[in-house]
């Protein structure tokens, strides 16, 4: 018995000292960087629920820390466990492991980056700051309402959607509020939106509101930079010739499910594009880029009607038969 404790004390302080030879060592890494001196911005996502181990893994895996069991032994030992964070982060390899750290555990320090999609709408942007504990659920959205805004793409215009340019934005997080980044993304459309765009948008006697609903719906429609300039061609060609649009996604864009029924089909809401000629009230998103220039320059075709299969495929038809034709065959 006596043997048995003695054994127990021996391995007991063996491990101690252990501990204490190497503790030195993994508190000497917290002032330590991946690459001293590197200013190189990168973004790190941290999902919800991912616990230090996982961030740990992710973040040696990136170069953004020297040693893996620095940061787990640190967040462990200064019980920082229920203070780390999730979002998407602007580290560099530069910042030492305490920095990154600090940045990881504590509210309203450091740079965040936030991804606004093409195509997303002003709800999807408010629920993505309340997912990234930024704002209170409807704040972007009351804000994109009464908020005031001096741009003159906007006269006329009856709101926001479809002028928040979609692109990722890097935000002090001490420092945000929901206007100041509202007025971040518009003056974004503004440097996207050259004088070059401009005169296109004239020449063709359209208005920027024209444009920007086109684009939206040739985001929410097609994926290729071939596709989009095909599909801006026909709706251009039915919206001149006075025809339905028939496009569903400006029904959905009314529609918190995602589904459209037969009762919503048959609605005549404006935005029912089945059941009225001409465009939408607003855009149904906010378009990227490639679909704002695919609304300024669309392709000349003999076609009048599309569809997208469940792969994302378009296929195209002249006349109705062939369409009726592909949808038997493609949905």
């Amino acid at each position: 018995m006596e043997k048995r404790l003695l054994q127990l004390v021996l391995v007991l302080v063996l491990v101690f000292g252990v501990w204490n030879f190497w503790r030195p060592f993994w508190r000497y890494d917290l002032n330590e960087a991946a690459d001293k001196g590197s200013e190189e911005k990168i973004i790190f996502d941290v999902e919800k629920g991912s616990g230090a181990e996982t961030i740990a893994e992710n973040l040696e895996d990136e170069n953004l820390i020297v040693s893996e069991v620095s940061f787990v032994r640190t967040v462990e030992e200064e019980e920082l466990d229920g203070s780390l964070r999730y979002g998407r982060f602007v580290l560099s390899s530069g910042m030492t492991l305490r920095e990154i750290i600090t940045v990881l555990t504590t509210q309203g320090t450091g740079e965040m980056a936030i991804t606004v999609l093409e195509g997303w709408t002003i709800e999807d942007i408010d629920a993505e700051l309340v997912e990234l504990g930024l704002a209170e659920a409807g704040t972007f959205k009351t804000c994109a309402i009464n908020c005031k805004f001096d741009y003159v793409f906007l006269e006329g215009n009856g709101g926001l959607e479809g002028f928040l340019f979609p692109d990722t934005y890097f935000i002090d997080s001490a420092n945000f509020t929901v206007e100041s980044f509202t007025r971040t993304l518009l003056e974004n459309f503004d440097a996207k939106w050259t004088d070059e765009m401009q005169a296109a948008m004239e020449a063709e006697s359209r208005s920027i509101r024209e444009m920007v609903i086109v684009a939206s719906m040739i985001e929410k429609e097609v994926r290729t930079e071939k596709d989009l300039s095909l599909v801006s061609g026909i709706i251009w060609k039915r919206l001149d010739n006075d025809w339905m649009l028939g496009i569903d996604a400006t029904l959905l864009y009314t529609q918190n499910d995602g589904e459209l029924s037969p009762e919503d089909l048959a609605n005549d809401n404006p935005y029912n594009t089945r059941l009225n000629t001409g465009l939408p009230p607003t855009a149904i998103g906010n378009p990227g880029l490639a679909s704002l220039q695919a609304a300024l320059v669309p392709e000349i075709s003999d076609y009048w009607f599309y569809l997208t299969d469940d792969e994302g495929d378009v296929h195209y038809a002249v006349t109705n038969e062939e369409h009726e034709a592909n949808k038997a065959e493609y949905l």
